[in-house]
């Protein structure tokens, strides 16, 4: 004859949940996931805000440098070159004096006809320098006026460097120059990036007297 089962049986069978040890031992494995979880997401969360903090560093000292060369490409320039510099000196206003090409330790200055008149203006002597941890460029003759093209706050310069490179081609010398650029994060010291560039200067100058800024003559 089949078993027959009572109603408290069943009613005991439909209570019994799980135990508090159980419950225990859930909730431990859910806080060990969710503190894992929360650990990787702290990391990259840190991740990609430095990755967004490299990301402006370079393109700050990309801009800063494209504006150097953009400028130093143009060192020495003279309007109707053609005219004024066809005898065997270099004598114009442009390759004597002020607005010759010089470097000094991270410094370089220069001139460029701005106007194409031939003449040495005061507004047409320029060069970089870093200073204070800033890029500055230099926008008049005398006195000198210096204008920072960036931020220490937000980019801090570390240092820029110049090696010029010359070359005799008949009466005339033909020069290149590569720069270097260095900066660090302002709040981080050991995250810092350098940028180097070749310019070709566009204006080739008189072989005589040779430039002092090509070191000896060949």
């Amino acid at each position: 004859m089949p078993t027959r089962c009572s109603a408290n049986t069943f009613a005991t069978s439909a209570q019994q949940g799980e135990t508090l040890v159980g419950l225990l031992v859930g909730l431990s494995v859910g806080l060990v996931v969710l503190a894992a979880g929360s650990q990787m997401l702290a990391k990259y969360l840190q991740a990609h805000r430095l990755a967004l903090q490299d990301s402006h560093v370079h393109h700050d000292l990309r801009s800063a440098l494209d504006t150097l060369t953009r400028e130093l490409r143009q060192a020495q320039s003279l309007g109707q070159a053609w005219r004024g510099r066809v005898q065997a000196d270099c004598a114009d206003a442009f390759c004597t004096g002020q607005a010759d090409l010089l470097v000094q330790g991270q410094r370089i200055s220069f001139g460029q006809d701005r106007n194409l008149n031939g003449l040495l203006d005061n507004n047409e002597c320029s060069g970089f320098r870093v200073k204070n941890h800033e890029l500055q460029i230099r926008t008049a003759c005398v006195p000198e006026v210096w204008t920072d093209l960036t931020d220490a706050g937000s980019l801090k310069m570390t240092s820029l460097a110049w090696q010029v490179h010359c070359e005799k081609r008949g009466r005339w010398v033909a020069r290149w120059v590569t720069v270097q650029l260095s900066a660090q994060w302002p709040r981080d010291a050991t995250r810092t990036l350098s940028l180097s560039q070749t310019v070709s200067l566009r204006n080739d100058v008189p072989a005589s007297p040779w430039p002092a800024v090509c070191g000896a003559a060949p």
